[in-house]
């Protein structure tokens, strides 16, 4: 394989969807929903089970928060980038519907850092 393939393929892909490129469902489904969902039960476990000092969590912390910016700002960014008509619905909906959830994903994250950090502390 390729480096292109290994590594270059992906940078070339998150920096497309951070222009505004690229299919809406990766992103969000792929991207936002799998990876997401990953990386917060490992930080939910990290913090219930306290496996780590407060400082290195902190570090996941703010590299999670990184990286959800990321996702939620590139979401923002292609939610009109869908084809056809998914489930009889129109592409704006859709369009205007990834925008409403993005912005209650990112109410949701800064819920999520509060109540984590809380825990780690234990506040």
């Amino acid at each position: 394989m390729s480096a292109n393939v290994l590594g270059y393929g992906v940078v070339d892909e998150l920096r497309g969807y951070w222009r505004g490129d690229g299919p809406l469902w990766r992103l969000y489904w792929i991207y936002g929903v799998l990876v997401s969902t990953t990386g917060g039960a490992f930080l939910s476990a990290v913090a219930v089970n306290k496996l780590v000092n407060v400082y290195v969590f902190t570090t996941f912390l703010a590299a999670a928060l990184v990286y959800t910016g990321f996702i939620l700002i590139s979401t923002w960014r292609c939610a009109f980038n869908i084809s056809g008509s998914p489930l009889g619905m129109e592409r704006e909906m859709w369009g205007w519907l990834a925008r409403i959830l993005t912005f209650g994903w990112a109410i949701n994250a800064g819920g999520a850092v509060v109540m984590l950090l809380q825990y780690m502390l234990d506040y």
